[in-house]
C-alpha cells in the first residue's frame, strides 16, 4: 500500500529543525546540529522529484504550476520575516552593519544569498552573529537547484527516459566529488555555500523518489534499515563539531541516513517511521519552515542587544517566543497561502512580484544612503574604524621582491625601519607611523593577511590567501638582506591566536574555538613550539643581518564586535566598558603561553618587547572605548583611534 501523507517525513523535518535551532541557541551537546540542513535537502529533493515525476508522467507538468507552488510555499513567510528583520536592523545596527545587511537582504529576496555570504567569507568579514539573514543561504541553494532541475527532468523524460536514474546518479557523484575535493583543499566555504556542491544531497532524495532501489514491504529489510538510518542522523548531531571537515564525506552519513529512513516507510510505516512520526515531532515538522526562518534572527538580535551570553532561563524563554512566533507564522501566513482557494495563480504571481519589489526597494534605499550614518550623530563611528588612511598615511608603492610596502613616518628622511607581520601589524600601522613621524624617522610597512612573520613555517590558511605565507616571508627577508639601511625591524602578529587556536570571550573561552594553526583541532603545546621555533628563526636571521629587533606583544582581545556592541550599548544608555572590557588578569590568562614564548625569546636573543596593552589597560580594565569611541574595529583589531592611543608605547623605539 502506498501512503499519502507521510508523518515520518514531517517528523524528520522536526528533527532537522530542532537540531539546527538547538545548535544555534548554544546547546553545546548539539554541536553537529548544522546537519539538519542536509536532512532538509534530502527531504526536499525527494518530495519535489516525486511531484515532478508524477506530473510529467501524467502530462500535467508545467513550469508555471511548479513555480506557483514554490511562491506559495516559500515567499509569504520569508517576506514577513524579511520585513521584520529590516525594521529591527534599522533600529539596532550602526550604518556600516546596516549597509552590509541591506546587501544581504537584496541577495535573500533574489535568492542568491548563498553566493553573497560565500563572497563575504573573508578574513575581515563581520562575524555570523551580525548577519540576521545568514540562514537563508540554504533557501537560495534550493531555489537555484529548482531553476535547473525541473527543466532537466523534463528533458530527460523527453530524450533519455530510460537513463533518468543513471544521468541523475552521475550528476550527484560529480557534485559530491567536487564538494569532497573542495573540503580536502581548504575550500570548505565553497563546498558549504555553493549549489553545485550541495546538489548531490537533493539528488539523493530525487533518486529515492525515482525508486533507484526497488521498494520492498519486507520488515526484515525496512526495520533494520530505518533504525540504522536513525543512528546515521542522530550520531552526527551529537558527535560532529565545528572542526569536522564538512560538507563532503562527513555529509554522506546524515544524507544517506535520511534516505534510509524515508525508504524504510515507502509502503508502510516502519519502526523508524513510527518513532520519528510521533505527534510532537510531526507538529514541529509542520511548522519547521517558519521555525527555521524565525529562529536565527530572533536569537541573533537578543544576544546582540544584551551583549553577553544568555542564561539558561533566558534561553528557555527565547525558545518559547521563537516557537510561538513560528506557530503564528505557520498558521496565519504559510497555511493560507498554500491553498489554491486563497489566491488565484495570477494573484499569487502578482503578490510575489509586488512583495519582492517593495522589500528590494527598501533594501536598496538603505544601501544607497549608506545605512543613514546621520543616526550616529555628527561624527559617524565608521570614521574611526575602517576608513583608509590619508595624508601622512598613504604613500604605498609596489616592491618587486614579492611583497608590497608603504612608506611611513617622516618621509623627508630615508627609511630606516620596517614594520611587518599579519593584519595585527596593519592595525598598528598608525601607532608606529605617528611615533616615527614625531621623532623624525621614516620606515616601511608590509603585511599579509593571516601570515605571521615566522620563517620556516608553511601556513595554508584558506582560499582567500593568495599565496603561501612562507613565500611572502622569504620575499621580505630577501628584501631586507638587500637593504642594510633598514636597521630596525618591528614584528607584530596575532600570536595568541596561532598558539592557542581560539577566539576569546572571558566567560566562555573554552567554547570559542575558531581555527587551529594548521586548519585542524589545535594541539596547543605543539603550536606553541611551532610559533616559538618560527619566530626564533626569523629573529636569528635578522640578527645575522645585524638588525635591531622589536616584537610587539598581543593587544587585548575582546570576543565581541566592539563597534556594533558600542552602538547598541550607547543607544540603550549603557557603558560598553562595564559590560565587556576584559580585566588585566583576563589579558594575562588569555596570553599566558604567548607571553612566556616572548619572554624566552627575549632572554635568548636580547630582543626588545613592546606592550600595547599598557596604553589600553587602566586600573585593571582593558578599555574597549574611550569617551564613546571604539578602540577596536572588530573584536581583536585596533581601530585607527585605538592605534593612535597606543602610539605612545612605540615612541621610545625611535627616540634619538
Amino acid at each position: 500500500m502506498k501512503l499519502g501523507y507521510r508523518a515520518d517525513i514531517d517528523g524528520l523535518r522536526g528533527i532537522a529543525v530542532l537540531a539546527v535551532v538547538f545548535a544555534h541557541v548554544g546547546f553545546s551537546i548539539f554541536s553537529g546540529g548544522y546537519i539538519g540542513v542536509d536532512i532538509f535537502f534530502v527531504i526536499s529533493g525527494f518530495l519535489i522529484t516525486t511531484i515532478i515525476a508524477r506530473e510529467i508522467q501524467e502530462n500535467k507538468f508545467t513550469l508555471s504550476r511548479f513555480y506557483e507552488r514554490r511562491v506559495r510555499r516559500i515567499l509569504p513567510a520569508l517576506a514577513v520575516m524579511a520585513v521584520f528583520v529590516l525594521l529591527a536592523s534599522v533600529l539596532l545596527y550602526d550604518s556600516g552593519r546596516l549597509t552590509s545587511f541591506a546587501k544581504s537582504l537584496l541577495a535573500t529576496m533574489l535568492f542568491y544569498s548563498n553566493i553573497n555570504f560565500w563572497g563575504e567569507a573573508g578574513y575581515f568579514d563581520a562575524p555570523s552573529s551580525l548577519k540576521p539573514l545568514l540562514h537563508t543561504w540554504s533557501l537560495a541553494v534550493e531555489e537555484q537547484f529548482y531553476i535547473v532541475f525541473p527543466i532537466l527532468m523534463y528533458a530527460i523524460h523527453a530524450f533519455a527516459r530510460k537513463s533518468a536514474k543513471l544521468i541523475l546518479g552521475i550528476i550527484a557523484i560529480i557534485s559530491l566529488v567536487l564538494a569532497v575535493y573542495a573540503v580536502n583543499n581548504n575550500d570548505a566555504t565553497s563546498a558549504f555555500y555553493l549549489a553545485h556542491m550541495r546538489a548531490w544531497e537533493l539528488l539523493v532524495g530525487g533518486l529515492l523518489a525515482l525508486n533507484i532501489f526497488p521498494v520492498t514491504t519486507d520488515p526484515r529489510i525496512n526495520t533494520p534499515l530505518g533504525l540504522v538510518g536513525m543512528l546515521m542522523i542522530v550520531a552526527p548531531i551529537f558527535l560532529y563539531t565545528d572542526q569536522t571537515p564538512f560538507p563532503g564525506f562527513s555529509a554522506v552519513l546524515p544524507v544517506l541516513g535520511t534516505a534510509f529512513i524515508i525508504y524504510s516507510s515507502m509502503t508502510e510505516r516502519s519502526l523508524a517511521g513510527k518513532i520519528v512520526g510521533v505527534a510532537p515531532l510531526v507538529f514541529i515538522g509542520q511548522i519547521s519552515y517558519s521555525l527555521y526562518l524565525w529562529h536565527w534572527p530572533l536569537i541573533l538580535f537578543v544576544e546582540y542587544y544584551i551583549i553577553r551570553p544568555l542564561s539558561g532561563l533566558e534561553i528557555f524563554l527565547l525558545l518559547a517566543v521563537i516557537l510561538a512566533i513560528s506557530t503564528l507564522s505557520w498558521r496565519f501566513v504559510e497555511s493560507p497561502f498554500r491553498s489554491r482557494r486563497f489566491l488565484s495563480t495570477r494573484q499569487v504571481f502578482a503578490f510575489g512580484f509586488g512583495t519582492m519589489v517593495v522589500i528590494i526597494a527598501g533594501a536598496g534605499i538603505v544601501y544607497r544612503f549608506d545605512g543613514f550614518p546621520s543616526r550616529e550623530g555628527s561624527t559617524p563611528l565608521v570614521d574611526f574604524l575602517d576608513k583608509e588612511t590619508t595624508n601622512h598615511y598613504t604613500a604605498c608603492a609596489g616592491v618587486t621582491n614579492g611583497f608590497e610596502s608603504c612608506l611611513m613616518g617622516d618621509k623627508s628622511q630615508p627609511p630606516s625601519f620596517m614594520l611587518r607581520g599579519d593584519s595585527h601589524a596593519d592595525s598598528l600601522r598608525r601607532a608606529v607611523e605617528r611615533a616615527a613621524r614625531k621623532n623624525g624617522t621614516s620606515g616601511l610597512f608590509t603585511y599579509k593577511l593571516a601570515c605571521p612573520p615566522l620563517l620556516g613555517v608553511a601556513r595554508d590558511f584558506s582560499s582567500h590567501i593568495t599565496a603561501p605565507c612562507n613565500e611572502y616571508n622569504e620575499g621580505v627577508t630577501r628584501y631586507l638582506a638587500a637593504h642594510p639601511e633598514i636597521s630596525t625591524v618591528v614584528l607584530a602578529g596575532r600570536w595568541s591566536f596561532y598558539i592557542e587556536g581560539i577566539d576569546y570571550k572571558p566567560e566562555e573561552s573554552s567554547d570559542m574555538f575558531m581555527m587551529g594553526f594548521f586548519g585542524e583541532k589545535p594541539h596547543v603545546a605543539r603550536y606553541e613550539q611551532v610559533v616559538e621555533h618560527g619566530l626564533g628563526q626569523t629573529i636569528q636571521t635578522l640578527l645575522d643581518m645585524n638588525r635591531k629587533i622589536i616584537v610587539v606583544s598581543p593587544v587585548p582581545e575582546i570576543g565581541y564586535d566592539v563597534p556594533s556592541a558600542n552602538f547598541i550599548a550607547a543607544r540603550s544608555g549603557r557603558d560598553l566598558n562595564e559590560i565587556i572590557a576584559p580585566s588585566v588578569d583576563d589579558y594575562f590568562a588569555r596570553n599566558q603561553r604567548t607571553l612566556a614564548v616572548l619572554s624566552r625569546l627575549q632572554e635568548k636573543y636580547g630582543i626588545q618587547v613592546v606592550d600595547p596593552w599598557t596604553a589600553l589597560c587602566v586600573e585593571n580594565e582593558c578599555r574597549v572605548t574611550i569617551d564613546g569611541v571604539p578602540l577596536y574595529k572588530d573584536d581583536d583589531h585596533l581601530s585607527l583611534f585605538g592605534s593612535e592611543i597606543v602610539s605612545i608605547v612605540f615612541e621610545p623605539i625611535f627616540a634619538r
